[in-house]
């Protein structure tokens, strides 16, 4: 059993290496995203704001009312395509940090239910473990029934442990990831 402990240890020593990585990951990638929009973002304001001077200068050599009215006309236009522009590019990476998010709570998920099969697998009253220990005990005491009974009693009681500690986990993951979201939403907002 104390063989079986350790390799759980280590085990989930690996995954907290490999969460952190992935957490690492997930914000590298929110980050990036976000550095991304703002940078794109800030490309399309300064070719809206050199139009808009641009056509500043223009109406003010411009004398012709009607051509005038054209001139403000198109300039409506553009701040209209520059706000559609920029609402279609906050929008982008509103789907995009969700694709990120889903894709992070998937392989936390997927972690968590790796682990716990592996924690079970390590179980040590395996069929053929309890086949070897119910030969050796029934060569040892005469009520195999009663040993037979006991163990498995103890068997399901351990897995119930192990259920209920994985439930437990993941119950706390859940409550992480859904802190996760909300602060990266909370973020969000604040920009």
């Amino acid at each position: 059993m104390k063989a079986q402990c350790v390799q759980i240890f280590v085990a989930g020593l690996g995954q907290l290496a490999q969460r952190t990585a992935e957490m690492k990951s997930f914000c590298t990638c929110s980050y990036e995203a976000e550095t991304d929009n703002q940078r794109e973002a800030a490309q399309i304001t300064a070719d809206f704001e050199n139009s808009r001077r641009q056509k500043i200068v223009e109406m003010q050599q411009i004398a012709d009312a009607d051509l005038l009215e054209a001139h403000i006309t198109s300039c409506h236009e553009q701040a209209e395509q520059f706000s559609e522009n920029l609402m279609s590019l906050e929008l982008h990476l509103v789907n995009k940090l969700k694709d990120i998010f889903q894709d992070y709570e998937w392989k936390v998920s997927e972690r968590v239910g790796g682990f716990t099969k592996y924690v079970k697998e390590l179980y040590p009253f395996s069929n053929k473990a309890k086949q070897k220990y119910f030969y050796f005990m029934g060569k040892l005491l005469v009520d195999k029934d009663t040993v037979t009974n006991a163990v498995s009693a103890s068997h399901y009681t351990h897995l119930q442990k192990i259920d209920d500690r994985e439930n437990e986990l993941l119950a706390r993951i859940n409550s992480w990831k859904s802190s996760l979201l909300k602060s990266v939403l909370d973020y969000e907002h604040f920009l």
